[in-house]
């Protein structure tokens, strides 16, 4: 079927403006990927942190942008209505889900320190009976360069820790014994650096969100021109 001269431009724009939204797509499930390497330790330490579900929540999100991309473009080419709708919907449900993703992220980034410490204050108590957490305690305080939740003085206080002042991960020069020896720990708790990196991660997914959401409007724009487009050169 013929289509007119502006609907010719909105069927090459939907075409492209597809390829722009797959490779959108792919990068934040490639940004899922990566924030689940880095923070794979942490999410041990903060087990009741929504943030932590944010990796997972942009790869799940990037292949449903993916597939739907590939959809969409399909539905242009081939001037497909049945595509151009699913692939409306699709844009739809996709930014509705958003939208709720990102209330529920701004009422929990309120609650964040509260959440924080809850974990953190249990993983203390926990340190020598959980190797998984050990681990993660201790990988947490040497890439943040911190010691404790605010300070070293709160290993003094947990319960069952009884293998020194502090871990071995608190000293300023990390060695075995380290801290039995009386070598100095750092003074800076893993609270605030903890928080700030969590802020940052939800930043960044923020910002592609954004960009994401702009151009699934207009998106949703093209595919519904189209359709309306085509459906008239079918009753025509």
């Amino acid at each position: 079927m013929a289509l007119d001269g502006f609907a010719k431009v909105i069927k090459y724009l939907l075409f492209l403006f597809n390829l722009i939204f797959f490779l959108s797509g792919a990068t934040l499930f490639g940004l899922g990927i990566t924030l689940n390497v880095q923070n794979a330790g942490y999410a041990t330490l903060l087990p009741s942190v929504p943030f932590m579900n944010v990796a997972n929540l942009c790869i799940a999100v990037g292949a449903i942008v993916i597939f739907v991309a590939f959809l969409g473009c399909c539905g242009a080419v081939q001037e497909h209505t049945h595509l151009l709708l699913v692939f409306f919907i699709s844009l739809l449900l996709i930014f509705i889900l958003e939208i709720v993703a990102g209330s529920l992220g701004f009422v929990y980034r309120q609650k964040i320190d509260q959440y924080i410490r809850k974990d953190l204050k249990a993983g203390l108590h926990n340190y020598n009976h959980e190797p998984g957490l050990q681990k993660a305690w201790d990988s947490l305080q040497k890439e943040l360069d911190c010691c404790g939740i605010d300070g070293p003085g709160d290993w003094k206080n947990a319960t069952g820790f009884d293998e020194g002042p502090f871990p071995d991960s608190c000293c300023k020069v990390v060695a075995t014994d380290c801290a039995i020896s009386g070598d100095e720990a750092r003074q800076q708790g893993c609270l605030e650096g903890l928080r700030r990196l969590l802020e940052d991660n939800v930043y960044y997914v923020g910002a592609i969100s954004i960009a994401v959401g702009i151009f699934e409007i207009l998106g949703m724009a093209f595919a519904m021109y189209l359709y309306v487009q085509l459906n008239k050169e079918r009753k025509a």
